[in-house]
This record gives structure tokens, sequence and C-alpha cells, in this order.
């Protein structure tokens, strides 16, 4: 700035001036521009997301809804009745396996081969039954872990006549609404008795370890203490029969009679979950683009569903584990897996980006989930930069056009201005008939003729102002002189005499021998004087206050107030505060305009209620007078102020004040005066 007024060319500074309100107006506009847009389009993605969120969430619901009115329904099915009595009479009938049997060693190699050490040592049954179970339908089976429910006939005494009985049907059920397994548990008992899929969790007792802490013991403990047949829901965790994968259940009571008589299991793997919140892999077509997702975190702060980036770019995903320091064993467990679920916590770390985010709680009974739809802030505002890009051009272009601009407008209108800049001086300088010459009929031969007529203006006009003020004041000062004057010489003269013939006609009233009419005349006479007197009184004190001399402008405010109300007017409710000594004009000033109003309000208003004001503050004294009466148009046609208010205003003016009126017919009048607290007289 300091370098712009240097420049002593008028040329060079006014394709300064263009160049940089060129280049501020661009600036500012693509401020603008870029920020509105960006709150829009940032307002539009978080909608987006919101409304993504809210569809997730509602399948989810919906999900897990049907899911327990799926179980509940399938537990009260006769065919589901009849297969739990059926398997009950069929497992006391199982004939144990011999140990040492080419049937037992078969299994013990199927554990050594399929699960991992530790889990082949703890998981191997104990019971003979249970042994027998899993020979039949795990180690004898021809069909391959995962598609072993595909055995429907197996020679196994009663418990294979029931299998062959039932298994169509709930296998029929689990590939129909997406089950993982579907199991039957014998109550009191706990003993998993048959699955679809058939894992090592056939044959178990749930009551014992390792199922005991397992998350299927867990739904059938809580279904037994279930008041209701209404399914209950136990949380996704890693479940040791499917591989250590996590595994959430529904279950629910399956009576006869009224007496239950075991427990309907369902496993619920965590890919229909990954398939509603992935949308089945449709980001782009959801408008998610390219960083966008959906995922649900359970009340531990563990993923309940996966994260997209590990379903569509493992070895991206893994690489970004690994720069947000995530512990290698999760990172290890997480890739053994194959889910993230239940093992990665979602920290602030894990996305180190900025990022828009729309999260909101799960209305499920028992799970305490939170969804969260989110989007990458640089991909969601991404047009925005390319707007700033393209305005800044834009500016600069315009830029050049406008100093190219600048040098010629400033090359015609220099010579004028400096001719005008001098005649401007001259003015300055106190030649007030300063005139330019006749030019041009353009811009700048309106200028001249602007200048010329405020010259002239300005010389006929500066005098008599001022003569005005002054004759304002000595008026104003001249009419306080005139009315003190008055005012005593009712009090000293006029007041002396009629006190002097009321104790004349009190005198004549006592004197003996009076006829009773003339004592009654002169004491009429008598009362008629000192109501007259008091009336004196009164007008004088009105002239000239001596309250406001005697004990201030607050105590001569509240007399003036009271006064109003002894002549006829409304009840003035007032508020004043303590006001610090101010000089004796505006004193005087604050009265008469209190006088004033209050008389106007008589005159004009006709108001029922008046409220006054009266303040002061460090800097300044406030008064502030309202009533409710008729009010009047400033604005309407013909209006002009009274006496009243133009003596009002010009009080407040003289004593360098702030005067105003505020007013409407029929919603009464508001005036506010305002004198400096401190002002030197």
């Amino acid at each position: 700035m300091k370098l712009f007024f240097r420049f002593r060319s008028f040329r060079t500074k006014l394709q300064t001036a263009f160049v940089l309100l060129g280049l501020g107006a661009v600036a500012v506009t693509n401020w603008q521009a870029s920020s509105i847009a960006a709150s829009a389009l940032q307002r539009a993605t978080l909608d987006r997301l919101t409304a993504l969120r809210q569809t997730r969430a509602n399948q989810i619901e919906h999900y897990f809804q049907d899911l327990e009115e799926d179980v509940a329904a399938l537990s009260m099915d006769e065919s589901t009745i009849s297969a739990i009595e059926g398997f009950r009479q069929a497992w006391a009938e199982l004939p144990g396996l011999e140990p040492g049997s080419p049937a037992g060693r078969a299994l013990r190699k199927l554990y050594e081969r399929e699960l991992p050490q530790p889990l082949a040592r703890g998981w191997y049954p104990a019971d003979p039954r249970a042994q027998t179970l899993q020979s039949i339908f795990l180690a004898a089976n021809p069909h391959p872990a995962g598609e072993r429910d595909l055995l429907r006939e197996v020679k196994a005494g009663r418990y294979g006549a029931v299998h062959s009985r039932f298994h169509s049907t709930f296998r029929h059920y689990r590939s129909a609404f997406g089950f993982h397994d579907i199991l039957l548990i014998l109550a009191p008992e706990g003993r998993v008795v048959y699955t679809v899929r058939k894992e090592i969790d056939l044959g178990t007792n749930l009551g014992r370890e390792p199922m005991r802490n397992a998350g299927l013991a867990r739904a059938y403990r809580r279904a037994l203490g279930h008041n209701s047949s209404q399914a209950v829901l136990e949380d996704y965790a890693p479940y040791a029969p499917s591989g250590l994968v996590p595994a959430a259940f529904a279950a629910t009571p399956i009576s006869r009679a009224g007496a239950v008589i075991g427990v309907l299991a369902i496993q619920v793997s965590i890919d229909e979950v990954n398939k509603v919140m992935t949308g089945d892999r449709g980001w782009r077509a959801e408008g998610l683009g390219e960083t966008g997702q959906a995922y649900i975190i359970g009340s531990d702060g563990l993923l309940r569903s996966d994260l997209r980036q590990q379903i569509e770019n493992p070895a991206a995903f893994y690489s970004q584990l690994e720069k947000a320091r995530i512990s290698p064993a999760i990172v290890e467990r997480i890739r053994a897996t194959g889910t993230a679920v239940l093992t990665l916590p979602m920290t602030p770390e894990l996305r180190s980006v900025p990022l828009l985010r729309s999260r909101a709680s799960l209305h499920l009974n028992e799970l305490q989930w939170t969804i969260v739809a989110e989007i990458e802030s640089a991909e969601a505002l991404a047009p925005i930069a390319d707007l700033r890009r393209r305005t800044m051009t834009t500016g600069i272009l315009v830029s050049v056009v406008f100093f190219v601009a600048a040098g010629v407008l400033a090359a015609a209108v220099t010579k004028p201005v400096l001719e005008l800049a001098g005649w401007v001086r001259r003015l300055g300088a106190g030649e007030l008939g300063a005139r330019l010459p006749e030019g041009s009929a353009d811009e700048i031969g309106q200028l001249r003729d602007a200048f010329n007529r405020m010259s002239k203006d300005l010389q006929a006009t500066t005098v008599s102002k001022k003569e005005l003020e002054v004759l304002a004041g000595r008026l104003i000062s001249a009419q306080e002189d005139e009315r003190m004057r008055i005012a005593r010489e009712l009090h000293d003269d006029l007041t002396q005499r009629l006190a002097a013939l009321a104790i004349e006609a009190g005198r004549l009233e006592r004197l003996p021998g009076a006829a009773v009419e003339s004592r009654a005349g002169l004491d009429a006479l008598k009362q008629e004087i000192g109501k007259l007197a008091t009336e004196v009184h009164g007008l004088a004190r009105r002239l000239h206050p001596a309250l406001l001399d005697d004990l201030g402008l607050a105590a001569a405010v509240e007399a003036e107030c009271r006064a109003f109300v002894e002549r006829g007017g409304p009840v003035v409710e007032t508020e004043i505060s303590a006001v610090p000594p101010i000089p004796k004009d505006a004193q005087l000033a604050v009265y008469r305009i209190v006088q004033e109003a209050l008389r106007n309000v008589q005159r004009h208003s006709h108001a029922t209620e008046v409220r006054l004001s009266l303040t002061a503050s460090g800097s300044e004294v406030t008064l502030r007078i309202q009533d409710n009466g008729a009010g009047f148009d400033r604005g309407g046609t013909g209006w002009r102020p009274g006496l009243g208010l133009a003596s009002m205003e010009e009080r407040a003016r003289l004593l360098e004040g702030a005067f105003q009126v505020r007013s409407k017919p029929g919603e009464g009048t508001f005036i506010e005066v305002t004198l400096p607290n401190g002002f030197d007289r």
C-alpha cells in the first residue's frame, strides 16, 4: 500500500488500482464462490452419506428383525418339534465309538488335518456318542468341508432315519434364508444333536469346555432364560468350530405342551452383513466414488463388518495397516481369518486423511452397534479445486485487460483531473467563489459543473448556517432569561399581593357585626385567592424551576411528572437513576425537554400510559419518554414538526447531543435524548 501511494503518476496509480481491484474482485469472488460451493457440496455429500447410512441401517435392522421372526416361526413349526423329539430318542440309542477303531483313528486324523494342533487336542469330543456322530458325518463323509450338508442318507440306526427325514427340510431353510448353519440343541442337557453344515460342534455339550464360553452356548443359555418365544441375539464372536471366523447366533426355545424340550439356534456368518453394508460391492453405483464406504462398529470399538479397501484392494489395505502401526499380531489374524471383524479397532490413526462422515446408532434389541458412512474430503470436494484454478486463470486475464484499459483511461482524464485538483485546493484555501471554466459535456464536464454549483452553494450557505446556529442559541438563552424574569416577578410581586389580599379578606371576615352572608362571601373570596396564589406559584415554578437549582435534575423531573398528573395527565411511570453532576445548561435542557414532551402528550397524544427513564453512564446522560397515544407519521404528506419537537431537537443539538423520535399512527411516540456527560462549559 505504501508503494502504491509513492507513485507520482496518476496513470500508474490508476493502472495499479485497476489491477489490484480486478485481482481483489476475482479473489473475493473466487473465495466466496468456492466457499459457497464447498459448503453446498459438503452438505450435499453429507446428505448423501446420511441417506446411504439410513438405508443401510434400515436394511440391517430389517435383516435381524426378519432373522428373529424366522427363527421364532421355525421353532414353532411341527417339523422342528418332531425333529428335536426324534433326535432326543436317537441320541439315547446311539452306540459309542470303540477306542482305537479304524473310525476313531480316521476321526483323529481329520482333527489333525483340519484344525491347528491346540484346537485339535482341546476340541476332540470326549463323549463316545459324539465321536460316533462326527465319525459318520465328518470323517466318513464323502463330501469335503463346507459341503458336508450334501450327505443325506446314512446308516446309523434311528439317528440315520431321523436325519434322513428332516435334513432336507432344514437344509432348504438354510439355503433359502442365507443362514450359515441351523442347529438343534436338547434342553436341559445342552447337547447339540443336529447341525446342517456338520462342523465339529456336532454332538458337543454346551455346558462343558471348550463349548461353555462359545457364542452358541451363551445364546442357548439366554434362550432358556427367555420368558417368551421371541428369539435372542448373540453378538459376533470368534467361533472355533467354524475356524475362528466371527459368528453371531439367534436362538429361541422349542416347546411341546408348554414344556421347553430344546433350543433352535441359527448361526449367522459375517458374509450376510458384509453383503448388505457393501451394497453387494456396488460402491461406485451408489455415489461413493473411490473412497466412500459404510461399515458397522460394535460397542467395543471393533468392526462388525469389513472395510471396502480390504475387500477391493487387500494389498493396499495391509499396507495401510502397517503405516497406521497396527499390531503385527492383529494384521496376521486378519490375514488368517480373511476378515477384520472383531479384530481391527477403528482408531483415528487408521485413516489419517480428512473425512466427511455420518454416523448413527442401530436400533437392535441386544446389539449396541453404530453404523458409519464416510468418504474422503479430498474426493468429495475435488470439483472445488478445479473451480478455483479456472477462476484464478480468468482473474489473471481480467487483470491484464484492466491494466490496458486503465492506461487508456488515465491518459484521457489526467489533464482535466489535475486542473480540477488545483481548483479544489483554491476552494480548500478559503476561496469560496472559485469557478472552473466551461469544458466538455462528458463526465469530467459534469464534474466541473458540480464543482461550480458546490462552490456557489457553499459560498451562499456557509455564513448563514453559522449565523442561524448562533441565533438559535441566543434565542434559547434569551427565552430562558425572560422566563426567569417573569417567574421572579410572579413569585416576588404577584404572589405577595395575592397573599396580602388573602390576609385582608381574613381580617374583614373576623370584624364584629359583619353579616353572615358577608362572612361567607369573604371566606369564598379567601379560598379563591389561595387557589390563584397556588396556580401562580406553579406557573412560576414551570417558568423557572427552583427545584432544579436547589435539589438537582432528578428531583426536578420527578416534581414535573407529579405536576403533570395534577394537571390532568396520566400517571407517569418513572425510572430515574442516580445522575452525576452535570452543567446547569444541560440540566435545564433535559428539564425543558421533559416539560415539552409531557405537554405534547397532554395536548396531542391523549395517551393513557407514559414511561420516562433518566439514566447516566460513564460518558453520557440518556432521557427516554414513551407513550401509547395517537402517534403521527413523520413521512406523511404535508407533515411538519411543531415548535415543541423543533425546540427539543435544537436544545439537544446546541449541547452536542443526539435527539431521536419514532412514532407511527396508533402506536404512540418514543423520544430519546442523549447528552454527553463531562463536556466543559
